[in-house]
C-alpha cells in the first residue's frame, strides 16, 4: 500500500495541498514556475523547443494534465487519455475536464481497467479488461515486468494505440500517465509515432534497481536516435531517423548536451 500512496502522489497532484489555476493562468510561464517548483511539468521547455522546430497536428498524450493546455495552445488537436481503475480513481481527470472542457481541439479519452463503478459521466471512453490493471498493481509493488506473467495487457494496449494511429497519425506521442506502465507505451509506440517523449527517466538512469516506470524495458528499434536529456525529473526523446525529425533531433541533441 505505501508504494500505492507515493506513486499516486507523485503522479497524480490533486493529491498535493495546492491552489488549483484557471485556465488563463496556465500559460508557458506559469508551466515553467510549476516545473520549477514541483517537477511536474518540467518537461514544458523541451516541447517549446520542439514546436517551434515543427508544426504539430495531432499530439497524443498518456496522462492529461496542466500542460495540457499548452499542447492545446500549440497543436491542432490533442488526444488525452486517463487510465482508471479501481486503484485510481476519476478525480484528476474531472479537474482537467473542468479546466479544459470548452477546448474545441481537445479529445479527452478515458481508459477503464478494473473498474466496476459508473463510467456513463465519460464522454469519450474505452472500456478494457482486467489485464492492464492487474499489470499496473504489479508494476507498482514490485517494480518487475508482468509480461512474463501474462503478456495479454500488452496486446490489449497495441491494440488500442494501433486504432489511435490509423484514426489520427500521430506526430507525437508524450508518456507522463498515473499509468506505471510507461516503459510499456513507450515501446509500444514506436513505428506509430515518430517521436515518442517520456517524462519522470531519472530515477531510472540514477537509482540502481529502481525501475519504477519499466523504462529499463524499453529496446530502442534502429530506425530511432533516443536522446536523454538529464533535468530535473529526466526526460527521454525518442526520434525517427527521417529527414523531417532531422531538425528537432539535433535541437534536442543540442540542448542535452548543456547538462
Amino acid at each position: 500500500m505505501k508504494y500505492v500512496l507515493f506513486f499516486l502522489c507523485l503522479c497524480n497532484p490533486i493529491l498535493r495541498a495546492e491552489i488549483v489555476p484557471t485556465i488563463d493562468q496556465i500559460n508557458y510561464e506559469w508551466l515553467l514556475q510549476e516545473g520549477a517548483e514541483t517537477g511536474y511539468t518540467d518537461h514544458i521547455v523541451v516541447f517549446k523547443k520542439i514546436f517551434q522546430k515543427m508544426k504539430v497536428k495531432n499530439f497524443l498524450e498518456f496522462g492529461m494534465g496542466y500542460s495540457t493546455k499548452y499542447f492545446l495552445d500549440s497543436c491542432t488537436k490533442v488526444i488525452s487519455v486517463e487510465f482508471i481503475s479501481s486503484g485510481y480513481g476519476p478525480l484528476w481527470y474531472q479537474r482537467c475536464i473542468d479546466l479544459f472542457r470548452e477546448c474545441p481541439n481537445w479529445i479527452p479519452i478515458v481508459y477503464f481497467t478494473g473498474y466496476a463503478n459508473d463510467t456513463s459521466w465519460a464522454r469519450y471512453k474505452y472500456l478494457g479488461s482486467e489485464s492492464v490493471h492487474k499489470a499496473w498493481a504489479y508494476q507498482c509493488a514490485t517494480h518487475k515486468n508482468y509480461a512474463l506473467i501474462d503478456d495479454f495487457y500488452l496486446t490489449e494496449l497495441n491494440a488500442f494505440i494501433t486504432n489511435l494511429a490509423k484514426t489520427r497519425p500521430i506526430d507525437i506521442a508524450f508518456i507522463d500517465s498515473g499509468l506505471l506502465l510507461r516503459g510499456d507505451l513507450v515501446q509500444l509506440c514506436f513505428n506509430k509515432s515518430p517521436i515518442i517523449i517520456a517524462h519522470n527517466i531519472a530515477p531510472n538512469r540514477t537509482a540502481l534497481g529502481n525501475d519504477a516506470y519499466g523504462y529499463s524495458r524499453v529496446i530502442t528499434p534502429e530506425n530511432y536516435e533516443e536522446i536523454f536529456i538529464p533535468m530535473g525529473s529526466g526526460l527521454t526523446a525518442w526520434i525517427k531517423k527521417e529527414p523531417a525529425y532531422t531538425a528537432v533531433a539535433d535541437e534536442l541533441r543540442s540542448y542535452a548536451s548543456g547538462f
